[in-house]
């Protein structure tokens, strides 16, 4: 069974290093690409073509609900997973018009 292929996105080095190890702990995951902002995500996604996109709200440059909605426009089949420690609705609700299928 061919693994779920994981572009992470996060400004914090400390947090996507994190997420990579929990990941690569799963048989069935892998993390193909990581990315340090938003504009950096939408190029990687582009290259990559991962299968998620685990990706954190706020980033410099280009924030993740934009990054999502450019992700998806360009790949539809990609799915996006937000990350964020704000706890404000309008976050939650902007992610998922963006296209976002889940929020952490």
């Amino acid at each position: 069974m061919p693994k779920i292929r994981i572009l992470l996105a996060d400004d914090h080095t400390f947090v996507r290093d994190g997420l990579r190890a929990l990941l690569e702990r799963q048989t069935d995951m892998t993390v193909i690409a990581e990315a340090s902002d938003g504009r950096e995500c939408v190029q990687m996604a582009l290259d990559h073509a991962p299968d998620v996109v685990m990706m954190d709200v706020a980033m410099p440059g280009m924030n993740g609900i934009e990054a999502a909605r450019r992700v998806l426009a360009a790949n539809s089949a990609i799915r996006v997973v937000m990350l964020s420690m704000h706890q404000d609705e309008s976050y939650v609700l902007r992610s998922l018009k963006a296209g976002a299928t889940d929020i952490c």
